[in-house]
């Protein structure tokens, strides 16, 4: 099934909103969706710390919620209703972040997804890897790798 990625992305923000109240607090968004690649975007302002840089616990939501965030688009371009959740997450923090944060999460292979969802249509539960990196002035700043299961609602 193909979506417009617009549509997904405007439904992504909508569930951001309605379920999940950090995000809120955040102030983070749905920056762009292309099918390829999501980017959420938070500002300095409500996640900063006391070095005026950004707060580790939000660096690490927002990669959190970028990956949890392709993981449930791909799930809707599939058609799928399911419960999602994060398993695993391990976080590398390489370099402070001085300015509005952006999580960047990059689809996995064709490949990786077709199985992913075959799985889950086969045993009613599935798992992906995904990552994401927060870059700062051009460089990566934190790097981010998480396990996601969907389950059959």
């Amino acid at each position: 099934m193909s979506l417009d990625p617009g549509a997904v992305s405007a439904q992504l923000s909508q569930f951001f909103e309605t379920h999940l109240p950090i995000t809120q607090f955040m102030k983070m968004d749905v920056e762009s969706y292309d099918g390829e690649t999501l980017i959420l975007r938070a500002p300095l302002g409500p996640n900063i710390n006391d070095k005026q840089t950004a707060f580790g616990g939000s660096l690490y939501n927002a990669a959190v919620m970028a990956c949890w965030g392709m993981a449930h688009l791909k799930t809707l371009e599939a058609g799928i209703e399911c419960n999602q959740v994060v398993t695993k997450g391990c976080i590398e923090y390489k370099a402070p972040v001085h300015g509005d944060i952006r999580a960047i999460c990059h689809a996995p292979s064709q490949d990786v997804l077709e199985q992913f969802i075959a799985h889950f249509k086969h045993k009613g539960r599935s798992r992906i890897t995904l990552n994401a990196v927060i870059e700062c002035s051009g460089k990566t700043a934190v790097e981010f790798e998480g396990t996601y299961a969907i389950l059959k609602e």
